[in-house]
């Protein structure tokens, strides 16, 4: 598990730099996010050029060339080329693997740069396949990847999960793997385009047919050649396997976009595009939410960054608030009563990181914790309170220098204080607890770390 741990890391810490060839598409996925947006035709040569060009300038070694459907555009391998001929060490691409199937074309691919390829399958049968896909091309795009992996390409597999396939996932990895594929990207149905606006109500599933079709399949990941990541999929899923959960920091990524909805937000005030129909006053003085947002995986994020662009009211953290780490909760254990409370009489919260490999190094070990709350005469701060946390809400911190330029928000700043301070997550079990309503839930790097089965749900008392 460690050299795997090592290997998502690294990837994290990787920078990638993604190039978008065209706007068209020979599929038509039910799912698709940028339906919206294709217009059939191929971006402009000058364009990706200037773009291959930034990527090297900002000190990228990975470039992903993707689309709409990337392939399709007429000089896709001279981008590949030029990306390497610039010093890419690592050229992959996103592609539905149709043009792939043309050996040709393979070869040429390969000979002029490309390493890996990522193929949109989604499906394990011809069926499958044209419901989800919109195209009957099952066959086409096997071709292509089998002629990826003849040719000594790195390939991998992307399966966005819906209500239609999550029942046969597990049938759909093996399948793959069958053919030699060994790494998956397992991809959260995203609640915008065609996905959203014309297909909603064949995709979606609820959280317990996610979570059962999820662990079904996952029971393949004690497969050592199994290489599998999540993408925008809730860690709520993945009790068991919280180690799958996508790294907190891709949260840059999805928040730093194209789009800048957030950097508007926090510029101008200017609401998030997808609210922007939403009535933005409600009696019960929460903050508005839309049709969209109990599928989307920012949701935590955008709630909060709302929070704090309306100027919601904030306190900050005492200075001289103890944090309870690995060092400190050992050195507590071994104080008698008189100490611990003069040692603590200030407060006292959980040690957290942005960065996993500290978050583990910085993290209380579980049952010293769990000697050590029972002694304790004030909560831990940033602790469920199943967890020896407080039993009502906390306020929002206030925010700091780092975060703050002429009082406007900083938008990466904040990601980063988002992260370390409110990212906070609970398991599915959690709704069956007394205390749901009130609880933030535990910080994410913590449940990734001792999972989530830490969780224990509080029940009514009897006559409340």
């Amino acid at each position: 598990m460690s050299d795997k741990l090592d290997a998502r890391q690294a990837a994290v810490n990787q920078i990638r730099h993604w190039v978008r060839l065209t706007r068209a598409c020979n599929n038509r996925c039910a799912f698709c996010l940028d339906s919206a947006s294709h217009d059939g035709q191929p971006i402009p040569v000058d364009i990706i050029k200037q773009k291959l060009i930034e990527g090297r300038d900002k000190g990228a070694t990975r470039l992903i060339l993707s689309g709409g459907e990337p392939t399709i555009h007429p000089q896709y391998i001279d981008f590949i080329r030029m990306g390497r001929e610039l010093g890419y060490d690592w050229v992959q691409t996103i592609s539905n693997g149709r043009m792939f199937s043309y050996e040709k074309f393979t070869v040429e691919a390969i000979e002029a740069g490309l390493r890996e390829a990522t193929l949109s399958m989604h499906a394990h049968t011809p069926e499958l396949y044209a419901q989800l896909t919109g195209v009957k091309a099952f066959p086409q795009a096997l071709k292509g990847l089998i002629n990826l992996i003849r040719n000594k390409a790195v390939v991998s597999v992307d399966i966005v999960l819906t209500r239609l396939n999550l029942p046969v996932l597990k049938e759909i990895l093996q399948f793959y793997m069958n053919l030699g594929v060994f790494e998956f990207d397992l991809l959260h149905l995203v609640p915008f385009g065609r996905a959203f606006d014309e297909n909603r109500r064949h995709l979606y599933a609820d959280d317990d047919t996610i979570r059962d079709g999820l662990h079904r399949a996952l029971t393949l990941a004690g497969d050592p050649r199994l290489y599998l990541w999540t993408n925008r999929l809730q860690i709520q899923y993945l009790e068991g396997h919280e180690d799958l959960f996508q790294d907190p920091q891709k949260l840059y990524d999805e928040v730093l976009g194209e789009r800048q909805i957030f950097k508007r937000l926090f510029s101008t005030g200017e609401m998030v595009d997808c609210l922007a129909e939403v009535p933005q006053s409600n009696p019960s003085n929460e903050l508005p939410l839309g049709p969209r947002c109990p599928h989307c995986f920012i949701k935590p994020f955008c709630v909060t960054a709302r929070r704090y662009a309306m100027g919601q009211e904030t306190a900050p953290r005492p200075k001289d608030e103890l944090e309870l780490d690995f060092q400190t909760a050992k050195e507590l254990l071994a104080l008698g009563k008189p100490e611990l409370e003069a040692k603590t009489k200030n407060g006292l919260r959980v040690a957290t990181r942005v960065d996993f490999r500290e978050a583990i190094a910085a993290a209380p070990d579980l049952e010293d914790l769990k000697k050590l709350g029972p002694k304790l005469q004030t909560p831990i701060k940033g602790l469920p309170p199943c967890l020896f946390g407080p039993t009502t809400p906390e306020m929002l911190p206030q925010l700091g220098e780092a975060q703050l330029v002429d009082g406007k928000i900083q938008l990466a700043p904040f990601v980063d204080f988002f992260i370390k301070e409110l990212y906070l997550v609970k398991s599915l079990r959690c709704r069956k607890c007394a205390m749901n309503d009130t609880c933030a839930g535990l910080h994410v790097n913590l449940a990734r770390h001792w999972g989530l089965k830490v969780l224990t749900p509080i029940r009514q008392a009897e006559g409340a």
